[in-house]
C-alpha cells in the first residue's frame, strides 16, 4: 500500500514539473507570433491585432494608416526583434519629440503599464528604428 501512494507521489510530481515546465516565459522571438527578425507592434494588450511589422533597421513608418494612433487604439503591446532600438515620436509645433525607445529585444504585453496610461504609446505617430529619424 505504502508503494502505490509513494508511486502516485512521485508520479504526480513528475506530471506538475512538466506542465510548469510548458507555462515559462516564450523568448521575445517567439511572442505574439512576431517573426524572429520583424519589430511588431499590436492595437491589443497580449500580442492580439498585430498592426504592424517592419524588418528595416533604419527606416521611419507613419503609424496613423495601421490604426496606432489616438484616438483609435495606439500600440497597446509590442516585441522588438530587430538588432537596433525603436524609438516613437510624437509631432509638436517645434518638430518631432522622442516619446520612448523600444529597445532591441524588448517586449511588452500591455504599454498601460509601462507610463501612466500607456500615454507615449497611444500618443505617438511615428516609430524610427536604428539611427534613422522624422
Amino acid at each position: 500500500m505504502q508503494f502505490k501512494r509513494t508511486g502516485a507521489t512521485v508520479i504526480g510530481a513528475l506530471v506538475i514539473a512538466a506542465g510548469s515546465a510548458l507555462l515559462t516565459a516564450a523568448p521575445a522571438g517567439a511572442v505574439g507570433g512576431c517573426d524572429p527578425s520583424k519589430l511588431c507592434l499590436y492595437r491589443s494588450t497580449e500580442y492580439r491585432t498585430m498592426s504592424f511589422a517592419a524588418s528595416s533597421t533604419g527606416a521611419c513608418f507613419d503609424l496613423e494608416g495601421y490604426g496606432l494612433v489616438y484616438p483609435s487604439n495606439g500600440i497597446n503591446s509590442y516585441v522588438n526583434n530587430l538588432p537596433v532600438n525603436a524609438t516613437l515620436y510624437h509631432s509638436e509645433p517645434t518638430g518631432w519629440f522622442p516619446m520612448s525607445t523600444i529597445r532591441s529585444g524588448g517586449f511588452s504585453s500591455n504599454t498601460g503599464a509601462l507610463t501612466p496610461n500607456g500615454y507615449w504609446y497611444r500618443h505617438s505617430e511615428k516609430i524610427c528604428t536604428g539611427s534613422a529619424h522624422p
